[in-house]
């Protein structure tokens, strides 16, 4: 045993310094704009961005934005780019005060934005702004390893880019306007072939007849410096790979290729011990991290599109299926909601479940399915609730098309506070009751659920059972009730469990089986959990831009 110690503390060790690079972990502390001693008091009136693309991959960036200063000083700005593949030595800068261009007094790697360009201003550049508040700046440079595979159209390859913004902690309200315009490469000139990204189509194409080259334009107005950091204002193109002669693919080879290139020669005597001990603790923790994943992580809508905002029409069941819960747990929302509807009656929480059906059709797809699994002798046909589930995830995977999955977790998860806070709010035991009649759905979307209803200080109504506040019924202590209830809802899940058991991991496997396990994709499971999907596109095929384009950080105020 004591031998073995040093070998896999060494491993992980090792597997932290290739994820950490895989993974873009910061190996050094990033400054903070909030660093700046200087108060920043400005509001951005325009931005605008044109993106040019280069044969290389590379890409040419100018923006132009239009702002005025009300703070005490304002000596310079700080512009997030794409990657850290940016040529620092072609970036150039004009600040434009009173219709005269001045001079940066230097343009740096920015010590505020993690990835990006600092412009700074002289001191008689920052006496005209004083004196004038309003002014222009422009900056262009050149960014590299910009164009990608396009994974959705074959031969097809496209960028995507988000615009820079800058901190709502020192720029007032929102961004007047945003104009931002890519520049198809030179012999591109069929626009049908042009694609965008899903969920953003340009508002403009058309060739320009003196440059022979196709601009694609996206406008907006009031723009939320919020949104715009969430990607709501990405724009992206696609086009044929023809017209570039490189492009890249999201590989994770290439990252560990930079990575020890970037460490230098001293590494390379220790360079085969190191790849062997990372990929055997990657693939060992890749395989324990899949088996416990097998089962919760069966919902992965591959057209959802980040930053477009997220889907508000769906049941409590479809989020939970969006926020994937226990399917066990789902199911036994399902049952709940048609016991809701008189549509089904519980008859035994016993194992096995013993239910009445009242109705051969539900509300929606779902509840049907559920109700013809029913026997009946009032037990539930495994295969065919099995199959309900199967169809209400794919169902819901495409409902998530064209939407922001994880912002649509996050409005769902805000629906689940907001019904447990309004039944808890109630002023009355009768309140109480019909608030969480009414919410109880969506409050079985909290993971914790059971917990926070043992701790819930509420009269809480029980399916087939009337509590009234009227003197004349019954009554029950408030924390004796919830308890009642939730004896209810965790025999029924449980019980659901062993009518399943295995059923969220027998479902996951069905829609997305498991890859045979080797090195490469233990290590490309690894850079998925890093870097994150790709982007469908728009159009007429799709742009699957994977190379997570324009992150720009906001600056620090400047």
């Amino acid at each position: 045993m004591s031998r073995r110690v040093p070998l896999t503390i060494f491993a992980l060790f090792a597997a932290f310094i290739l994820l950490a690079t895989v993974l873009h972990i910061p190996w050094l502390p990033q400054a903070s704009g909030n660093a700046r001693a200087a108060t920043y008091d400005f509001t951005t009136n325009s931005e605008s961005v044109t993106v040019s693309i280069n044969k290389d991959a590379s890409v040419g960036i100018a923006y132009e934005f239009n702002f005025t200063n009300y703070g005490p000083t304002m000596d310079g700005i700080d512009i997030g780019l794409p990657n850290d593949n940016y040529i620092l030595s072609t970036a150039e800068a004009a600040i434009i005060v009173g219709g005269v261009s001045h001079e940066p007094r230097l343009i740096h790697k920015s010590p505020f934005v993690s990835i990006g360009v600092a412009v700074e201003f002289d001191s008689s550049t920052q006496s005209a702004i004083q004196a004038n508040h309003d002014f222009i700046v422009e900056f262009s440079v050149r960014n590299g390893h910009m164009v990608y595979a396009n994974k959705l159209v074959k031969d097809g390859v496209g960028i995507q880019f988000r615009p820079t913004w800058f901190s709502t902690d020192f720029q007032r309200g929102a961004t007047g306007h945003l104009q931002a315009s890519v520049v198809f490469p030179v012999g591109f000139t069929d626009v049908s072939q042009a694609v965008w990204l899903e969920g953003r189509p340009w508002n403009m194409i058309s060739l320009n007849n003196s440059t022979q080259r196709v601009v694609a334009t996206w406008t907006a107005n009031n723009v939320d410096p919020g949104l715009q950091s969430a990607g709501a204002y990405d724009v992206g193109v696609g086009f044929p790979r023809q017209y570039v002669d490189k492009f890249y693919k999201k590989d994770v080879w290439s990252a560990i290729g930079g990575f020890f290139s970037a460490l230098g020669g001293l590494l390379f005597v220790c360079l085969p011990v190191i790849i062997i001990a990372a990929l055997t603790a990657i693939a060992f923790v890749a395989s324990r991290r899949a088996r416990r994943k097998a089962a919760s992580d069966y919902f992965d809508p591959v057209l959802s599109v980040a930053g477009t905002g997220p889907r508000r029409d769906l049941t409590a069941v479809e989020a939970g299926i969006v926020l994937e819960r226990p399917l066990e747990m789902v199911a036994t929302m399902i049952l709940f909601g048609l016991v809701k509807k008189g549509k089904v009656r519980i008859d035994s929480t016993e194992y096995p479940l013993k239910l009445a059906r009242f109705a051969d059709s539900g509300d929606y797809p779902y509840e049907t399915s559920y109700l013809k699994s029913i026997n009946a002798d009032g037990t539930v046909k495994r295969e065919a609730l099995v199959n309900t589930m199967k169809d209400l995830i794919v169902s819901t995977g495409l409902k998530l098309e064209g939407f922001d999955v994880e912002k649509t977790r996050e409005y769902y998860n805000v629906i689940c506070d907001k019904a447990w806070a309004q039944v808890k709010a109630a002023g009355t035991p009768e309140d109480f009751a019909k608030g969480l009649q009414d919410q109880n759905e969506w409050m079985m979307l909290d993971p914790h659920y059971d917990h926070r209803m043992d701790g819930i200080w509420v009269p809480i109504l029980i399916p087939g059972r009337t509590y009234s506040g009227t003197g004349s019924g019954p009554r029950m202590n408030p924390q004796t009730m919830a308890k009642d209830y939730v004896s209810q809802v965790r025999s029924a899940s449980k019980n659901m469990v062993s009518a399943t058991h295995n059923l969220s991991e027998e479902i996951a496997n069905a829609i997305h089986p498991k890859p045979k396990t080797d090195w490469r994709a233990a290590l490309e499971e690894a850079a998925k959990a890093g870097k994150g999907g790709g982007w469908s596109g728009g159009g007429g095929g799709g742009c699957a831009c994977a190379c997570a384009c324009a992150c720009a950080c906001a600056g620090g105020g400047r």
